[in-house]
């Protein structure tokens, strides 16, 4: 049975679920705010955090894969650009800020814009808790108002209630599997990808299949074509081909700062046409350059008769079965309800 500890004449402004870049940057905030302002102003927070450390899809932090968004737009430059928590202050931390602009690119590798956030994240240690899964939130009435929130983490073996005035909740997106095909030794999601890959080096595989068209699906294509010349990949999407990722100009200002607060006080019904029209944006598309990649990738293939890059396109995962010789993925064709049988998939 776990053991309660109960704080809650203490009473905080803010406590944060979840301490991703979302939660980081809102801390960084809370930081510089304290710094410059008096004792009596001071924004008392906190932040809860599952992981054990600070980690942002760690499993997707593949070798080549750059951020999809330039690196100004980082966890302080838009709201503040004299801030030391900027990427371009980590680069100068690091030793790195002249070879990084010579690159003449804006779009930094993801491994090293994840170093960057974990960089910020140390230097807020002291507003995080870590290996603290928030488990329960109860709204505290007084006269009948909600004037406060009661937050429950579990730490270690003890639960830990807290009270504040607001909330923020930023847990990151939930991964989906298929129907019919739970995580197993076979079956993964992409957040676990780059460890999954490297316990499975230099085993004999035959075939991987891919089920997705956003842009983690296409990265994951282009991997684990490299990570096993010798498997088939095989990518299953319900579209006839990725869809590019929409960064345009115009477009873009659906992130800019107005457009946050304009869509906050919009009606449910505009809100949900806005995200439908900009869809493209975030959701379900993929850079040009990697659809081009992997395009050229496949025609090389056919024109050397070896097709080890497979797009099954216009197709969805009818049923995955498991024998001792791996799995049996069924993938069906709807325009005329053909299917095809995928024998010995990892």
């Amino acid at each position: 049975m776990n053991h309660v500890s109960r704080d809650t004449e203490t009473i905080y402004e803010l406590l944060g679920i979840g301490f991703g870049p979302s939660n980081l940057a809102l801390a960084i905030a809370i930081e510089e705010h304290n710094t410059h302002a008096g004792t009596e102003d001071h924004v008392r927070a906190r932040f809860h955090e599952k992981q054990a450390t600070f980690g942002w899809h760690r499993g997707m932090l593949i070798d080549d894969a750059t951020m999809q968004v330039s690196f100004p737009k980082d966890l302080v430059t838009m709201r503040d650009p004299t801030s030391d928590y900027s990427f371009l202050c980590y680069l100068k931390e690091q030793g790195r800020l002249v070879d990084f602009l010579n690159q003449k690119t804006l779009f930094p590798p993801r491994i090293e814009f994840h170093d960057y956030f974990e960089w910020a994240a140390g230097r807020l240690a002291h507003l995080v808790g870590y290996s603290a899964e928030v488990v329960a939130v109860t709204p505290v009435t007084v006269d009948g108002e909600v004037r406060y929130f009661d937050v429950t983490s579990r730490e270690d073996d003890t639960l830990h209630v807290r009270r504040a005035r607001d909330i923020c909740l930023a847990t990151g997106m939930r991964h989906r599997l298929p129907e019919g095909a739970p995580l197993s030794e076979r079956v993964l999601h992409d957040r676990d990808l780059v460890p999954r890959v490297a316990e499975l080096a230099g085993q004999p595989l035959r075939r991987v299949v891919v089920l997705g068209a956003g842009q983690s699906a296409a990265e994951t294509v282009g991997y684990l074509h490299r990570a096993f010349p010798e498997a088939e990949v095989c990518a299953v999407f319900a579209k006839y081909g990725y869809t590019p990722a929409d960064d345009s100009p115009f477009a873009n200002r659906i992130f800019d700062p107005e457009a946050v607060d304009a869509y906050y006080q919009a009606p449910t019904e505009v809100k949900e046409s806005l995200l439908g029209y900009h869809r493209g944006t975030n959701y379900s598309a993929v850079d040009i350059e990697l659809i081009e990649a992997l395009y050229r990738t496949q025609y090389q293939e056919r024109v050397q008769g070896k097709e080890r890059l497979r797009m099954l396109n216009v197709s969805r995962l009818r049923s995955v079965e498991s024998d001792a010789d791996g799995l049996r993925v069924t993938v069906e064709f709807p325009p005329t309800g053909e299917q095809q049988y995928l024998e010995r998939t990892c």
